[in-house]
């Protein structure tokens, strides 16, 4: 494999300026990372701060004994209870098979971040990743992308969910879900390693009840020598050692949600948008009653949910988050919290919507006696396999261009390339002509009787249409002529612009690991990657 890096921005403007370095740090984050020892600076003030490390500790050796995780992993686990070890930590909803790329990408940012900080500083830091397990909108998850026939097609498993069941409690059916494996794993084609794939995914099924835990046991093993450690938001025992803290954001809900108003207010002033939908009720908590995850809201003393049914005086939410705490979780705004009351954090890993979201919380760190930590930019990438790097070659194109949607222009210069005369001039000339004949036709008609209006109209328009329709069948008979020539295309643009996306947002890595093998991964998360905001391109 080799690297290659071009300049991208990212997908929002916020996110665009923080990495190139055009956004006042000082305007929504409390570290600059161009500063030399920000890291060592933000490992001084986490020695400032005590951390349930202990709790954790005990929780997540048990959670991870469920999942048969390596003995890398129980180890970073137990460097936990060091108190100087810190985290590198990051997370995503818990896709199946792992979601589109970008959440392997994450993962390999937050490790090779926190090897990087574990030499450097001397101290034991550990790559944590946080599954949002209790994220309710199952749609997001329920599928991967596959290309099957020429076509990107959704494969989604037949969950059957229609309530906001958090995703730690939607219980996975092994026989369908296997079933649905299968189907998908058989669009990628049989290659030497399929056959291990399908045992990979059973394994991982035998130790999984729920989406999270399916999702926590592929990760565990496709990283099991990097030692990752994983961390259920919506776990039952979390919960009970994050009830302190539900009590602290209860009490305080009203600071929070002004303080990310104001800080709204002041990013909307250098001119950019809101990130975070929140109104002035907002309690920034979730109730979840065993089925649904209700977003709840606070006006007259009372915390309530907006379809009505669930209601709340503060004190009878303090007691819930002390006996019952897994009713409570997280919402975008206090997730963050959350993370940083638990551990201690030496940086968290963000993609370029998380960037812009977490510029809206600096303000609301600090009533809890919190810093935010360094936000650093995860890894961007687009994987460029040998053949489609022939295509583009034999086409003359990069793959800059196609990451900047010229595609579709690169066709139209292709198309007027194969034809020694101007199709489009003629075709706009003909219609030019067309409408001058015709012209004097309707102005006649609309004398004799202006109740044909819409007949003449409908008889301009058609004629139009009918030398659209000529020309969409010449355009056609040439791509059929040189038909090898406008596979590729096609081939391009579904391998790294698929439905005019970033690659990493729609292709799964199951695809390469199957087509490549499983050493595929470990060699792509031990490249050297530059933390430089540099879109990579990785050459297979």
């Amino acid at each position: 494999m080799e690297i290659g890096e071009i300049d991208l921005g990212a997908t929002n403007p916020l996110a665009t300026d923080y990495m190139a370095g055009t956004f006042s740090v000082e305007k929504g984050f409390s570290y600059n990372l161009k500063t030399n020892d920000v890291f060592s600076q933000r490992a001084r003030d986490i020695r400032e701060r005590i951390y349930p490390r202990q709790l954790l500790v005990d929780h997540l050796l048990t959670y991870h004994k469920t999942l048969q995780a390596s003995q890398k992993t129980f180890a970073n686990i137990q460097k936990l209870a060091n108190q100087e070890s810190v985290v590198v930590i990051g997370g995503q909803q818990a896709g199946l098979l792992t979601g589109p790329l970008y959440t392997i990408y994450k993962i390999i940012s937050i490790i090779q971040l926190a090897k990087e900080q574990e030499a450097q500083l001397g101290v034991p830091v550990i790559p944590v990743f946080w599954i949002a397990g209790e994220d309710h909108d199952i749609a997001e998850i329920d599928h991967v992308y596959i290309a099957e026939n020429g076509m990107i097609q959704k494969r989604t498993y037949p969950h059957g969910i229609r309530e906001k069941r958090m995703a730690s409690e939607c219980i996975i059916d092994r026989a369908l879900c296997k079933k649905w494996l299968r189907e998908v794993v058989e669009t990628y084609g049989e290659t030497e390693t399929t056959n291990d794939l399908l045992r990979f995914f059973d394994d991982c099924l035998e130790q999984a009840a729920t989406f999270v835990d399916f999702f926590a046991a592929i990760v565990l093993r496709l990283f099991a020598k990097e030692g990752l450690v994983v961390v259920d938001a919506a776990h039952r025992e979390l919960r009970t050692i994050e009830s302190e803290f539900f009590a602290s954001l209860i009490t305080r809900h009203q600071d929070v949600t002004n303080a990310v108003l104001l800080q709204q207010e002041r990013l909307a002033e250098l001119g950019y948008q809101k990130a975070i939908r929140i109104n002035s009720l907002c309690a920034n908590l979730f109730y979840y009653d065993g089925k649904e995850r209700w977003l709840l809201e606070y006006e007259e003393g009372k915390f309530y949910n907006k379809k009505g049914g669930i209601q709340f005086s503060q004190e009878e939410l303090l007691l819930l988050a002390q006996t019952e705490p897994h009713k409570l979780s997280s919402n975008v705004v206090t997730r963050p919290l959350m993370q940083e009351y638990l551990f201690p954090t030496l940086a968290f890993i963000a993609g370029p919507g998380e960037i812009a979201y977490w510029a809206e919380l600096k303000e609301a760190f600090p009533l809890f006696g919190y810093t935010m930590p360094p936000v650093v930019p995860r890894f961007t990438i687009t994987l460029v396999e040998r053949s489609i790097q022939t295509d583009l070659q034999e086409l003359g194109l990069t793959v800059e261009q196609v990451l900047q949607g010229k595609v579709d222009a690169a066709k139209a210069e292709w198309r007027s390339r194969q034809i020694n005369y101007p199709l489009d001039e003629m075709v706009l000339a003909a219609k030019a002509r067309v409408e001058e004949v015709h012209r004097p036709l309707r102005e006649i008609g609309m004398e004799i009787d202006r109740g044909l209006a819409n007949v003449l109209t409908k008889n301009a328009a058609f004629l139009q249409a009918q030398i659209d329709f000529l020309h969409q069948t010449l355009q056609r008979a040439i791509e059929r002529k040189y038909d090898v020539e406008w596979r590729k295309f096609a081939r391009i643009e579904t391998s790294l612009w698929p439905n005019k996306a970033p690659q990493e947002r729609v292709w799964n890595v199951f695809y390469y690991i199957n087509k490549y093998g499983f050493d595929f991964l470990p060699r792509l998360t031990q490249l050297r990657y530059e933390w430089n905001n540099l879109h990579k391109i990785v050459y297979v």
